[in-house]
């Protein structure tokens, strides 16, 4: 015998579920594959650096290819790596010397992360509250097949005695 309550409360929950609860999870999963990404980028941006400023590598500097627009090319020689020009957002350009662009980057890559564990609890959550919907619902659907008769009265706990509960 089913109950329309039970099965309008279990339809609710279902939608609630789909509706809302894997929306929010697909939307912060989508703000963590970008903030993973932003954070791959910027670790091979530090070792770039790290390639470029190597004395080792380059003694007397190095030759590049610099793109002046529309995919047109000229090449550049960089004689001084000891100071380097870094977007740090909005196209605004600073000088850095190899220390200073080391330690930006780092603090950048930590704002980063930090932002990445944020979003993987929250995402933790709202995995946790869905679990926590889909056991209700399965015990909704425990309760519709259970013969109204012998189903238990929450209300009448005074009734059974501790072993019974």
């Amino acid at each position: 015998m089913s109950d329309p309550k039970i099965e309008e409360t279990i339809f609710k929950y279902e939608n609630f579920i789909n509706d809302v609860l894997k929306e929010d999870l697909r939307r912060v999963q989508m703000r963590l594959e970008r903030i993973n990404s932003e954070i791959s980028d910027l670790i091979q941006e530090k070792h770039t650096i790290r390639v470029i400023t190597d004395k080792k590598m380059h003694p007397n500097g190095f030759k590049t290819q610099v793109n002046i627009g529309c995919n047109f090319f000229m090449e550049a020689a960089v004689r001084d790596t000891s100071t380097l020009l870094m977007n740090v957002g909005l196209n605004t350009y600073l000088e850095f010397g190899l220390e200073e662009a080391n330690k930006y980057m780092d603090v950048r890559i930590k704002a980063f992360e930090d932002m990445a564990a944020a979003l993987q609890n929250k995402a933790a959550k709202i995995k946790a509250h869905i679990k926590m919907m889909l056991i209700g619902i399965g015990q909704l659907q425990d309760e519709l097949k259970i013969d109204p008769k012998k189903r238990r009265n929450l209300n009448d706990e005074a009734l059974y005695t501790p072993n019974e509960r």
